[in-house]
């Protein structure tokens, strides 16, 4: 660097960034309808709540309820992200539990043993639970996003009015003084809903659920289609197999999974472009330029071979067998002697303590970092000598790379986000490290890359 620039790598102070190094965007707000939902369980879980806080059950078992509907709404506001449909589902499981409570209560109240008074107010939470109920139920099924046709709005808006009705028929009869009747009338009908309000719910979760199941469907052809299909010989395209029709379904009802496992895809193409950068494409760039200085053919066939065992070493993970066996000195003096080996420049290694290993994926990141910063000086700096200083201990790791070479100039925005220094960074961050990439003397001639675990930044 020419100014003395620096270069920091896992202080944990930069803004989050995507693969493509955009700042993501800020979170969306939770839809309305959701929000109405979540609050409309919440009062549902409340009113359980105070039930069973005026009327505490004999054993302690009596709370589970609570319980089980407090978890399912802290569930379903969790997983409103990455699993909408089980959010609301979860949702309307809080509200069905938690309604419960208030329910059996009322149910088991009689206006004249308790008074009219007491029983209006036990009858009142219950109804309240009820249409809160329904009213969840009815807003999963006919929620914004999945546009639901109108017949299904139309049927969601007439159960909630009717269970409504039906709650204040209840109450007008029994404020009047109505005796019971056995013979079947139309306030049978009419006050139907009170008894069957589990049903209402079912119904309209089952259109809920049929709906999500649809929309899914749909988006997930869409997406095999664009994907491409393998095609038979007369040119027909094959069928989907059910399975694999299946999981993108899956995949399409839980958006959580198809992006972790694109960040995890993401993630692999980063690593493997880093070790092709750092790995094959210097063994292939001196293999070439030993072919347009005309070199032996023997020198040619040794580069390709090279090329060849470490396309292996990639395509099966594996780290170079001095590391895995000896260790990182080791691996930095196999490294050391064999850049010489690649080139006319001098690579000197000082081990200034070497009390033991630390873990295994220290070790790699720190030897990773020493590779990609010897072939960053050779190829791109054109340096003649480079000094590699080591402290390794179980505990700690501290590393520096200099060379004499031309240095970075961090006002160039090629070469100072290149790729492997880009690489470098990543490797140090992922395991809790630091990188410090500064100007190798007081003059600016040079670069000094330091790597210390864990880091002190």
């Amino acid at each position: 660097m020419t100014d003395g620039g620096r270069v920091d790598a896992g202080n944990g102070l930069a803004r989050p960034v995507d693969a493509a190094g955009r700042t993501p965007a800020a979170i969306e707000p939770l839809p309305l309808g959701f929000r109405l939902a979540f609050v409309s369980a919440a009062v549902v879980v409340a009113l359980a709540a105070i039930v069973l806080y005026l009327n505490p059950p004999t054993r302690v078992e009596g709370f589970l309820t609570a319980l089980i509907a407090g978890g399912a709404l802290c569930a379903g506001l969790l997983a409103r992200r990455w699993a909408p449909s089980l959010a609301w589902l979860a949702l309307i499981v809080a509200a069905l539990v938690a309604a419960s409570v208030p329910i059996a209560v009322s149910r088991a109240a009689d206006p004249v043993a308790t008074g009219l008074g007491t029983w209006l107010v036990i009858a009142a939470r219950s109804s309240v639970a009820a249409i809160l109920t329904v009213l969840i139920a009815a807003l999963y099924a006919t929620r914004t996003e999945r546009r639901s046709t109108g017949r299904v709005t139309t049927l969601a808006m007439f159960l909630v009015a009717w269970l409504l009705v039906a709650c204040l028929l209840v109450f007008v009869l029994v404020i009047a003084g109505a005796r019971y009747d056995p013979a079947f009338t139309w306030v049978d009908v009419a006050t139907w809903p009170t008894s069957a309000f589990i049903q209402f719910v079912l119904v309209l979760t089952a259109f809920g659920v049929a709906t999500d199941l649809r929309a899914a469907a749909l988006r997930a052809d869409g997406r095999l289609a664009a994907a491409g299909s393998p095609w038979r010989t007369d040119g027909a395209a094959m069928p989907v197999p059910l399975r694999e029709r299946l999981g993108a379904t899956l995949r399409e009802l839980v958006p959580g999974q198809a992006a972790t496992e694109a960040a995890a895809m993401e993630s692999e193409r980063v690593r493997l472009a880093g070790d092709l950068h750092a790995v094959v494409l210097p063994a292939l760039r001196r293999a070439i330029a030993e072919v347009e200085a005309g070199g032996p053919v023997e020198e040619l066939a040794g580069r390709l071979r090279t090329v060849d065992l470490e396309l292996e070493r990639l395509m099966a993970d594996r780290w170079p067998v001095v590391l895995e066996a000896f260790g990182l000195v080791e691996a930095l003096e196999d490294l050391a002697e064999r850049t010489e080996a690649d080139g006319p420049v001098h690579v000197g290694l000082e081990v200034e303590t070497a009390t033991g290993r630390p873990r295994p994926e220290i070790e790699r990141a720190a030897w990773r970092v020493a590779q990609l910063a010897v072939d960053n000086a050779v190829r791109h700096a054109a340096a003649t000598e480079i000094a590699i200083v080591v402290r390794v201990a179980p505990d700690r790791v501290a590393l520096s790379i200099a060379d004499d070479g031309r240095g970075i100039d961090p006002a160039d925005p090629i070469r100072a986000s290149g790729r492997g220094l880009n690489d470098i960074a990543r490797r140090a961050k992922a395991v809790g490290a630091s990188v410090v990439i500064e100007a190798g003397t007081s003059t600016g001639s040079g670069t000094v890359i330091r790597f210390e675990w864990p880091s002190r930044i």
